[in-house]
């Protein structure tokens, strides 16, 4: 992390720093007491207004945040945060609703886990986020059908000349289908490539992402890039 509070990528996932933003004090105590046990630096906060100050001044590697917190709302302190830096984010809250979940995703949340929750489902999710965060740097530039361009690593979308201005996860939902360009697919595999997890046949969110991406692309000029497989899953040409 530089100065400004910029993630630049995180240690061994193993010995990662997590702030906890959980105004609970019964689940903010079980959760720093198990996540500790398992070698990770737990940094407990109360509030989205403490949990600014400090990571403007304290590199972690993740964020746990609880979106039901008094004051500062969790989801302005998710918008903040991603103003900011790139550091993963994995939403805990009690509000479970696709609604709920792909508003979390457009503020650019990494992973979503609904209250109450297991300890070993959350230990799993913090896994998959920090795995992700600490893969390989990819190429510059994705290309893709109808003058589509990818730029990875500033993470823009341009069709042509025209930019769109995708969330987080469409731009990741994007990455994959032009990565595998030609290939089918499944909405569980999307899911598991995106979020670290399985839909368990509960695909609406990754259809609604689809269907905005769709919406996006199109009124940029370029129709038809992703195309359904009925029964299967979609890809791009």
């Amino acid at each position: 992390m530089n100065r400004n509070g910029s993630h630049e990528g995180v240690r061994a996932w193993g010995a990662a720093s997590i702030l906890l933003i959980e105004d609970d004090h019964d689940v903010r105590e079980e959760v720093s007491v198990a996540l500790g046990s398992l070698g990770w630096e737990v940094i407990p906060v109360t509030s989205g207004e403490e949990a600014l100050d400090l990571y403007s001044r304290t590199p972690v590697d993740l964020v746990l945040l609880d979106l039901g917190l008094p004051g500062l709302p969790g989801m302005e302190v998710l918008r903040q945060l991603r103003a900011r830096s790139d550091v993963p984010v994995l939403v805990m809250t009690a509000a479970g609703g696709l609604e709920d979940r792909v508003s979390g995703f457009d503020f650019g949340a990494d992973d979503y886990v609904v209250k109450p929750f297991e300890l070993a489902e959350l230990e799993r999710r913090i896994r998959a986020v920090l795995r992700r965060a600490t893969g390989p740097r990819p190429e510059d530039v994705l290309h893709g059908p109808s003058d589509i361009r990818l730029h990875l690593r500033a993470h823009e979308t341009y069709v042509g000349v025209r930019q769109l201005h995708l969330t987080p996860k469409e731009f990741q939902v994007l990455k994959v289908l032009l990565s595998r360009r030609g290939e089918v697919i499944a909405p569980d595999e999307l899911s598991v490539e995106i979020w670290g997890y399985e839909t368990f046949g509960s695909r609406n969110y990754v259809e609604a992402h689809v269907s905005r991406l769709r919406g996006k692309l199109a009124e940029a000029g370029a129709v038809d890039v992703i195309n359904t497989v009925r029964g299967v899953g979609y890809m791009v040409r």
